[in-house]
């Protein structure tokens, strides 16, 4: 009979590639790690996961017991934290996944009121891009995360918007603009971010007739910014992933429709299963905030009293 440590030590294999760093997490020895993964095999008659040179990974019968052991674990994880909320979240853990701009300008100020309220919760950071994120979400790695709206087959709840906003150095033609016209920039050489953000950049085009030039794509907001310096392109990024700025580089408006050069950001859960108490009590100061944004809407300056936006010199902004 399969047993929950087993199923533990499986997943730590497969989540970090490498029985030593899967030990390392279950806070165990890695011979422990080794009898247990052994032992499962064994008894399902079956390897479950490749060993060699390279990092660990799942066998074809290895990918669907994980399935099922993500599903196992979550059920016993979420049994756990509704005994542990009769005890007041004293005891517990949170997995937490995000994206650079959203762990930079939205996270920690949520995160150190909620160790603040909970500090006996362990929190742990998943962070990826957006979409890895929200893959993370689905296959059961992380409990709550940072997506970009509408966020599919997950329930989610808004915590921040944000616009593309360009970035190009201070002596190019465009920043003479004080609005730039999303026409103007038809011919110049993009740097695109991977994940949901190069997907918004070419649909913003796309709605207004136009196509980007793509001079290459990024993954970090700080590597856009040195190839836009280095002078290979321009980038159109949301505001809340724009890096503190060089000296030489500056942002600027588009001139492009809000409704599709408009980025909405959500903490996730899975529709699934209904969320534990640490996650609802990570989740729930977003929920009444959104409420009470909605509930006063009157002006479009009140619904943005939840999109924190960079200051003009590039700083980092406060979340409200």
């Amino acid at each position: 009979m399969m047993e929950l440590q087993q199923l533990r030590c499986l997943m730590a294999v497969l989540d970090t590639g490498s029985f030593t760093r899967g030990a390392e997490t279950l806070h165990v020895t890695q011979g422990a790690v080794s009898h247990a993964v052994i032992g499962l095999e064994r008894e399902l008659g079956v390897a479950l996961v490749r060993r060699g040179r390279g990092p660990a990974t799942a066998t074809g019968a290895g990918a669907r017991t994980a399935v099922h052991a993500r599903a196992v674990l979550a059920r016993v994880r979420a049994a756990e934290e509704e005994i542990l909320a009769l005890r007041g979240l004293r005891a517990g853990r949170l997995r937490v996944g995000s994206f650079t701009s959203a762990s930079t300008r939205l996270l920690p100020r949520l995160l150190a009121a909620y160790r603040l309220r909970h500090p006996g919760i362990d929190v742990s950071l998943h962070e990826g891009n957006d979409v890895e994120t929200g893959e993370r979400l689905i296959s059961g790695e992380v409990d709550v995360g940072f997506v970009v709206l509408p966020a599919g087959e997950l329930d989610a709840v808004p915590v921040a918007e944000d616009e593309l906003t360009l970035v190009l150095p201070g002596t190019h033609p465009p920043a003479r603009y004080g609005t730039v016209p999303l026409a103007a920039l038809a011919a110049e050489p993009m740097i695109l971010s991977t994940g949901g953000c190069a997907a918004l950049v070419r649909d913003v085009f796309r709605r207004a007739g136009l196509g980007p030039s793509e001079a290459g794509a990024v993954k970090e907001g700080v590597t856009a910014l040195a190839m836009v310096e280095a002078g290979p392109g321009l980038a159109l990024m949301p505001e809340l992933a724009v890096p503190p700025l060089p000296a030489a580089l500056v942002t600027r408006p588009v001139d492009a429709p809000r409704a599709t050069a408009r980025r909405r950001l959500g903490l996730a859960t899975r529709a699934s299963e209904a969320p534990g108490p640490a996650v609802r009590a990570f989740i729930e100061p977003a929920r009444e905030q959104t409420a009470r944004v909605k509930q006063t809407e009157p002006t479009e300056a009140r619904k943005r009293e939840i999109v924190p936006r960079p200051p003009a010199d590039g700083t980092t902004a406060s979340v409200p």
